[in-house]
């Protein structure tokens, strides 16, 4: 759970549900209480409206409370229990959808892998004066490391980075671009001023479905004011790389490592840590499940739906790999509710559609399903 307190910007207290305006006003009211609740009003219609006394397909609800922590338990949870578990499709709701009036599915979301790289070279800081140009300086080493990082292109340019990449099909190209796509305000949210990426890809085919190599903080010697003229005795870097469908973490992380060490010059030691990744998910467009959740959102929103990915992560892909299942996404938040900010908020229009398109899955399930091999 993220935090929340009033005196955060929160016109109401943060914990205490409110309604104005028809919309409920809450920590947790998109991400992600409104979005579990809706499938507990999903089965009571769905109930309600065929006359029957259980759901035409066998349901098991897992909710998972750490997601805002990284999930640190989830995957040894779900291999204890993998046998209860067991099931043909999982549907989670912890994603949204394009907008109130684009209303969206989304196939899959990206996975995370972080480091944190020290190198070390004098034992303390040193004079310049004295020493420079005549022993290593790990701050100059740190520099050199990051602008390696990625080529011309901007693609990453550590050897193997892209083995086994699932590449965007032409159709996956072709629903994205008619995805309304202002990418003037898409800057505007992103408090940038230009785009900038992977050379060959669009803004959005390059943080949905394109992995990445990012510098989440360097740093290195001396940062106070005026000038302090040493060596420093160590410098940092924290990186993040975000993961598509094809790549296995474990392979990154080794893939990295190799990297680090074939660029650290002589007389710089360094260590480098790894934080627990996560894998990432996709659902191919043909596949029968997807197209339930689909049909399913086209009837509750009275409109054909479209397709997104996320560039985000999630431990979803746990349920994936340990159950050997797909995951499919049915979510109705929209960019306006706020996640994690205050004021966070659900359009409660929206919640009872996702109550309904939830209550029309498990008819379209139990009549279309079959298991893809």
């Amino acid at each position: 759970m993220q935090p929340a307190a009033r005196e955060d910007g929160w016109h109401s207290e943060p914990f205490e549900p409110v309604v104005r305006d028809n919309r409920m006003y809450a920590r947790g009211a998109a991400d992600d209480k409104g979005q579990v609740f809706f499938h507990a009003l999903g089965v009571r219609a769905h109930l309600a409206t065929t006359g029957r006394s259980a759901p035409a397909v066998h349901l098991k609800l897992l909710i998972e409370g750490e997601e805002e922590s990284g999930s640190p338990h989830f995957r040894t949870l779900v291999e204890r229990h993998a046998d209860r578990l067991a099931a043909d499709v999982v549907i989670v709701s912890d994603t949204g959808m394009w907008s109130e009036d684009t209303p969206t599915v989304c196939t899959g979301m990206r996975g995370l892998a972080e480091c944190e790289i020290r190198l070390h070279g004098p034992d303390q800081d040193i004079h310049s004066g004295s020493f420079g140009g005549a022993v290593p300086n790990p701050a100059t080493a740190v520099a050199r490391l990051v602008a390696a990082l990625h080529d011309e292109h901007a693609r990453v340019a550590i050897p193997g980075f892209y083995d086994g990449v699932v590449e965007l099909t032409d159709r996956e190209r072709e629903l994205f671009a008619e995805l309304p796509f202002d990418e003037r305000e898409w800057l505007r949210a992103a408090f940038s001023h230009a785009t900038a990426g992977e050379a060959g890809y669009s803004t959005l085919e390059r943080v949905w479905a394109r992995p990445t190599a990012e510098v989440n903080g360097i740093g290195g010697g001396y940062q106070g004011p005026g000038s302090k003229t040493i060596i420093p005795s160590s410098a940092m870097v924290k990186l993040s790389f975000r993961l598509v469908a094809g790549q296995d973490p474990d392979h990154i992380e080794k893939a990295v490592r190799d990297w680090v060490a074939g660029q650290i010059p002589d007389g710089v030691r360094y260590e480098i840590a790894f934080s627990p990744a996560t894998r990432p998910c996709l659902t191919p467009l043909d596949h029968p499940a997807l197209k339930s959740v689909a049909r399913a959102m086209g009837r509750a929103f009275g409109t054909p739906v479209r397709f997104t990915r996320e560039g985000g992560s999630g431990p979803a892909a746990d349920l994936q790999d340990v159950l050997g299942v797909p995951v499919l996404f049915l979510g109705i938040s929209v960019p306006s509710d706020g996640w994690h900010a205050p004021d966070e908020k659900v359009e409660l229009d929206l919640l009872l559609k996702g109550a309904e398109a939830s209550a029309h899955l498990w008819d379209d399930l139990a009549e279309h399903w079959q298991r893809v091999p």
